[in-house]
């Protein structure tokens, strides 16, 4: 008997809504749960229907099992918890015949079941088949559309490529790398890639496919070495080197890539040669010579003995003056040659350090001229006329000398010591050769190191300007207060004014440290003055200073942004600059006199040719040079030396010029002066340099004083 309920709706909906839940618990049906439970209420009508109506039993059982496999309630327990849930709430009494009708039912249910999920595995796995065809399908374009893509690549490629198996024996190989090293394509099949390694690469090449073939080092080389061409010349090749794993993950191939990098090889090869050379020569360039050098240091026995010779040729300005640069330059490129020439039975290297300056480093050898006679045959090689045009110019050369032994050298040490030895043999005079004194190092060096951190001790203020009187001999009445310079070097102590020139000279600050001395003496004489003190100053200038072409013009700037009269400025200058070729000098000092600024001479001794000049130059005051006085001072009062000064001064005096001295530091040596007839004195006797905030205590003390 049938459930009478089943014209209920409100039952229908109920039944409807617990097979949804049944489900869904049993399988994962991808509907909402509404959505579910109206699908399942449309399949219990569809159920009451057929159970009323025993024609529809079959037709509606197979609809309803298709419909579940439709909505995906095919689950494991899917089913047989649809066939418990219909049989449940449908018959009420199981010995009716409805029960017939029921079990027909399930048995459609489950017909129509099986055989909706029969078709949608069919369905699935056509689906799946089809799937997969298009996806194979589609492999296949791609392959062979990469395929394509590779063998164009490999083909056009300007690279060389070459596939290679294990041992070597090429598999492949494109068109460039035939081009590159000049093979035809033939040729590979008779080859392995080892023969294209050049001889000197090959053991490290031969060593780097296998370690790479065993997963050694990382799976990829990448070198720059030399290749063989089939001409057997050398290629310079960027190698790119990968292994082809097979199907089983171990190496199975080499790929090789060959760039030829041969010109770009070359051209590096030339820019390095062009900065370790020097161009006008040919010869190794400084720093060429030194990393030589430290070669020879660090790799020869540590008793080898090494000389270093550091030439500077001679009075080279004159010829590029007088004849042109363009013959200086064939004077240079002959030098070179002929000192190539000169060593090229020893052990050594030539270098042009720049301008005129030359380096010959000799390993010495039992053959090997000393010292004392090398050095002489440098400059009677060079002293052979050198033939420019119709001119034979000869040379010579100052020479430094350093030895030291390989294990007792240091680079930047020999270099330095030559440079010294060099720079003392250049004083001495021309053609002169200095071995380096090792007793004269420390001063050497300290030398150096105050010529090179004066520009910065001018900048961070470590200067001073200090006085010193200038009297009359007779009777010590002061004349002027001249301005000298004192540095406080702090490790070095304080250095005086003869010091500072000299240390300006081979610093480069000659010029600004003369501008700021001027400046500052100016400035500070104006306080004097408007303090009642009214002394002339007087400011002595180094050569330099003095030939400076912009000196007029730097004194003229100091004149105007004073307030005093250019009267009271006495500039004194070197007599040596005012001799021989040098103009600018002597227009200095006529041009400061018609500024109004009076100008003295010093370093006077007393020649003929200094005499000359005295009457066409403007100056008032000619000051003895300081090697003049110590002689005076040190020689009997009858000797022929102070007899010859005393001869001097009436030729001096008839100039209309006043005759001073420096250094006076007694009585004695003043009366001295001043009976040969000089005028003008300085020195310890009246006073040393003291700074500007004494001065006027000291003009004080001499006023009281006369």
């Amino acid at each position: 008997m049938l459930t009478p309920q089943r014209h209920n709706s409100g039952w229908r909906t109920a039944v409807a809504r617990k097979w949804a839940s049944r489900l869904s618990s049993a399988s994962y049906i991808p509907m909402s749960r509404d959505a579910i439970e109206l699908c399942m209420l449309e399949l219990v009508e569809l159920i009451i229907d057929a159970l009323e109506d025993p024609e529809r039993t079959d037709h509606s059982g197979r609809a309803v099992g298709t419909r579940l496999v439709e909505i995906h309630a095919t689950g494991e327990d899917s089913l047989t918890l649809s066939l418990d849930l219909i049989r449940d709430v449908m018959v009420a009494d199981t010995a009716d015949e409805s029960v017939h009708r029921m079990l027909g039912l399930l048995t459609a249910i489950a017909a129509g079941y099986a055989a909706a999920d029969r078709e949608s595995t069919f369905v699935q796995q056509e689906t799946l088949k089809r799937a997969l065809l298009r996806s194979k399908l589609q492999a296949d374009r791609d392959l062979a559309a990469s395929e394509a893509r590779f063998g164009e690549v490999f083909t056009t490629t300007p690279i060389g490529v070459a596939i290679c198996d294990l041992t070597g024996k090429f598999v492949q190989v494109n068109p460039a790398l035939g081009e590159t090293l000049g093979y035809r394509s033939q040729d590979f099949g008779s080859m392995t890639v080892h023969d294209l390694f050049h001889p000197e690469d090959a053991k490290y090449l031969t060593a780097a496919y296998a370690e790479l073939a065993e997963g050694g080092r990382t799976q990829r080389l990448r070198e720059r070495r030399r290749l063989l061409r089939a001409d057997g010349e050398p290629a310079w090749a960027y190698l790119a080197v990968s292994v082809l794993k097979g199907a089983d993950g171990a190496p199975a191939h080499f790929v090789t890539m060959v760039e030829d990098i041969s010109e770009l090889h070359l051209l590096q090869e030339r820019f390095q040669y062009q900065a370790l050379h020097d161009a006008m020569t040919g010869l190794p360039n400084r720093q060429f010579f030194r990393t030589r050098l430290e070669a020879a240091l660090g790799n020869l026995p540590k008793d080898a003995r090494l000389t270093l010779y550091h030439l500077g040729l001679d009075g080279f300005e004159l010829i590029n003056d007088g004849l042109g640069h363009e013959v200086g330059d064939g004077i240079i490129k002959a030098v070179a040659r002929r000192l190539e020439q000169l060593i090229q039975r020893e052990e050594a290297i030539l270098a042009r350090f720049g301008g005129t300056e030359f380096a010959v480093l000799v390993l010495e050898s039992p053959r090997t001229p000393p010292v004392h006679e090398f050095a002489p045959m440098i400059n009677e090689e060079l002293a052979e006329p050198i033939y420019v045009g119709e001119h034979g110019i000869a040379t010579s050369a100052s020479i430094g000398v350093v030895q030291r032994c390989a294990g007792d050298g240091d680079a930047a040490n020999m270099l330095w010591a030559a440079d010294v030895a060099l720079r003392r043999a250049e004083a001495a005079g021309k053609r002169q050769w200095a071995l380096f004194d090792p007793d004269r190092a420390p001063d050497e060096r300290t030398q150096a190191k105050l010529a090179a951190v004066m520009p910065g001790g001018l900048e961070l203020g470590e200067f001073d300007v200090v006085y010193r009187p200038v009297v009359q001999l007779g009777d010590s009445k002061l004349i002027a207060i001249e301005a000298e310079l004192s540095w406080e070097t702090g490790e070095f102590g304080r250095l005086d004014h003869a010091d500072c020139l000299r240390l300006a000279e081979r610093s480069g600050v000659t010029l600004s440290l003369r501008d700021w001395m001027l400046g500052s003496a100016w400035e500070q004489l104006a306080r004097w003055h408007r303090a009642g003190h009214r002394p002339p100053l007087v400011v002595g200038l180094s050569p330099n200073q003095a030939a400076d072409p912009d000196l007029v013009g730097t004194i003229r700037r100091v004149l105007d942004e004073g307030s005093l009269d250019a009267s009271w400025l006495r500039v004194s200058m070197p007599m040596r600059v005012m001799l021989g070729d040098n103009d600018e000098a002597r227009d200095n000092v006529r041009f400061l006199d018609r500024l109004g600024v009076r100008t003295a001479l010093h370093g006077f001794h007393a020649s003929p040719g200094e005499l000359r000049y005295l009457r066409d130059l403007p100056v008032d005051i000619i000051q003895f040079a300081d090697d003049v006085v110590r002689l005076v001072r040190d020689s009997a009062e009858d000797s022929p030396e102070v007899e010859a000064v005393k001869r001097f001064v009436p030729l001096v005096r008839s100039c209309g010029r006043r005759l001073a001295v420096g250094d006076v530091d007694s009585e004695e040596q003043a009366r001295r002066w001043h009976e040969m007839g000089c005028e003008v004195g300085a020195g310890a006797l009246y006073g040393g340099p003291v700074p500007n905030v004494e001065v006027p205590n000291l003009l004080a003390q001499l006023a009281s004083e006369n």
